[in-house]
């Protein structure tokens, strides 16, 4: 005869043997317990792909097309020799002339309105065309000799931070993309300032090495560095390199897209200067097209201070 189970007759509940109360918290503790387990569990693989997905697949990102050869290597640079020659484009010049005001008195920013892309494919640079035909939202290419910044900037009117968190192949990518403010225009009809955004991230990747210009002796080295549109290659020139907080200045490079005249531009670009962390001998001119890069002051979520590169544009 099989032995008898403890407490056989006890099954039931009561005020003094609640056996059926503590049996169904028991199920239900072992099944929270299931649940937390396999939610463990399925973080730890999401934290793996994200990092699988940085390290190895460059976060979305496609690899450098190959650089069009220069005709001579650019030289480091002197307070000095610091100032190349350039050709102001009659276009920008009538564009600042005839803009609209895009600071107001509450610093308003202008409508977003989006960059004229090619109507085909074709009409871009060879070394961005299969690029561009993956991804439409590319409007140019930055890259910095000395540091890992070598990536698409892409740009999405109607949805500025678009790619805040999203690959070039518009997956999660905890880096993002770097990508043109929506209230800047390229083309022919040009803001006087290109204003280009990207994380500051702990490994290096997309804007991580911008700190590198803090170094005057890095700048020397690196004055100049290239950010290329779809259908125009560029060369830039460092200008300023600047630290500082959101809300502390009177006028803060990053409501900097365009300016009603000359006043108001010499204005806007000598308060840039002003903060600059050393002398780099170069002052842009009334016309030459400008370029910021700007990034979080720490690798960190949330924080107030920024980073940026002023650059103008160069022809030597």
């Amino acid at each position: 005869m099989p032995p008898k189970k403890p407490y056989r007759r006890l099954q039931g509940s009561s005020a003094y043997y609640p056996f059926e109360l503590r049996a169904t918290l028991r199920r239900r503790q072992r099944r929270q317990a299931f649940v937390l387990r396999a939610l463990g569990v399925l973080a730890l693989l999401a934290a793996g792909w994200l990092a699988l997905r940085q390290t190895v697949f460059r976060g979305g990102q496609p690899l450098a097309p190959d650089p069009v050869p220069t005709a001579a290597p650019v030289r480091a640079a002197t307070r000095e020799s610091a100032h190349v020659a350039v050709t102001v484009r009659a276009a920008t010049a009538d564009v600042l002339a005839q803009t609209a005001d895009a600071d107001s008195a509450a610093h308003a920013s202008p409508e977003p309105q989006p960059s004229p892309a090619p109507e085909k494919a074709q009409e871009t640079l060879p070394q961005y065309r299969a690029l561009y035909e993956q991804n439409p939202d590319m409007v140019g290419w930055l890259r910095v000799d000395g540091t890992n910044i070598d990536y698409p900037v892409l740009q999405t009117p109607g949805d500025n931070e678009y790619y805040l968190r999203r690959g070039f192949d518009r997956l999660y990518s905890t880096a993002g993309s770097l990508f043109l403010d929506e209230r800047c225009r390229l083309g022919a009809d040009p803001t006087a300032n290109w204003l280009v955004y990207g994380h500051n991230m702990a490994d290096g990747s997309m804007l991580g090495e911008l700190s590198k210009y803090e170094d005057e002796a890095f700048w020397r080295e690196h004055p100049t560095f290239t950010f290329d549109t779809l259908t125009e290659s560029g060369t830039w020139q460092v200008a300023a390199v600047l630290r500082t907080e959101l809300g502390a200045d009177e006028w803060p490079y990053y409501t900097f897209f365009d300016a009603e005249g000359r006043a108001e531009w010499q204005r806007r670009v000598d308060a840039i200067l002003a903060l600059s962390l050393y002398d780099t001998g170069v002052d842009p001119e009334y016309g030459q097209q400008l370029l910021t890069l700007s990034t979080c002051g720490t690798a960190t979520i949330y924080t107030d201070e920024r980073l940026a590169v002023l650059a103008v544009r160069v022809e030597e």
